[in-house]
């Protein structure tokens, strides 16, 4: 035992110890309150900056996937539009026929073209009026500037491009900006009377009614090919946003593997500091005892 009184080194020493598991214990409860291994930079510089890269990542790729569904939302309104035209396209079709029969008289043909020329009227104000958030789909504000002939992509003025033509919509669905890749621009084809080219058909009599058909199975092919194109836009948006799903998943796993707290662990450190933290307190009151012992050497 030390026999000196200016200097206490035992004091000092408990006092130090003290202080370790004093440090040890505010972390321990910390990070069992936060859940949380990681909760100022001091406590893990690198695997911060790794984590926060990750989170940065894992927001990104969220937003990616909420654009991605919207981008699905706005096609199928268009499909759904379009499944309405179809309707209208067939029964125009099928009057087209009645109509072009020699065994009708004018009166006839008269009457047919009234349905006729209506079902025509509300197919072209459905095209010109579908809509998603503001985004006229289907009166060809957004078609391609060019026609598209790659069978890959869609034939038509429907097209997927890495830069904008015309009025294309740009799709952002990755959590870069890399062209192509986290983003590329779609167009589609105006589905209005005059883009199906049927916009001046009558079935008043049995030429114009013969000449309708004909017009009306290229409408109903092109109409066609625009759906598919839909179907086949949001069939790959769907895989976007599964790929997204199992990155995000894989990226959140890393993130919570350098970040989260393991509470079995802390709860062990936690117990640990807090005995040290009772004995150093016990071995520190023993060691500011040691001058009064040595006091009653003098005494």
């Amino acid at each position: 035992m030390s026999t000196r009184i200016n200097h206490n080194l035992l004091s000092m020493g408990a006092q130090r110890a003290i202080w370790s598991s004093q440090n040890d214990l505010d972390s321990a409860v910390q990070r069992l309150s936060s859940g949380l291994r990681i909760n100022y930079a001091w406590d893990d510089p690198t695997g911060l900056g790794i984590s926060e890269r990750l989170r940065s990542s894992i927001a990104g790729m969220t937003e990616a996937e909420k654009n991605a569904n919207y981008n699905i939302n706005m096609m199928q309104t268009a499909e759904g539009a379009l499944a309405v035209i179809d309707e209208k396209l067939v029964r125009m079709r099928a009057i087209a026929i009645q109509a072009a029969n020699g065994v009708l008289t004018t009166l006839d043909r008269q009457v047919a073209n009234v349905e006729f020329q209506q079902l025509k009227s509300e197919m072209d104000r459905i095209a010109r009026t579908a809509n998603y958030n503001g985004f006229y789909l289907l009166d060809g504000s957004h078609a391609s500037a060019t026609i598209n002939t790659d069978p890959t992509l869609a034939l038509g003025f429907n097209n997927v491009t890495t830069a904008a033509d015309g009025n294309a919509i740009k799709f952002h669905i990755g959590e870069n900006n890399e062209t192509g890749l986290d983003f590329y621009y779609v167009n589609l084809a105006g589905m209005t009377a005059a883009d199906l080219g049927v916009d001046a058909l009558d079935v008043s009599n049995t030429a114009t009614a013969q000449s309708a058909i004909e017009s009306l199975i290229d409408a109903i092919n092109s109409k066609d090919t625009t759906r598919t194109f839909l179907g086949s836009m949001v069939s790959r948006l769907q895989n976007t946003i599964l790929n997204l799903k199992i990155q995000r998943e894989n990226a959140t796993a890393s993130e919570s593997q350098i970040r989260d707290a393991d509470f079995a662990e802390e709860m062990s450190n936690f117990t640990r500091a807090q005995i040290l933290m009772q004995t150093g307190v016990s071995m520190l009151s023993s060691a500011n005892q040691i001058p009064n012992i040595v006091a009653q050497l003098v005494g």
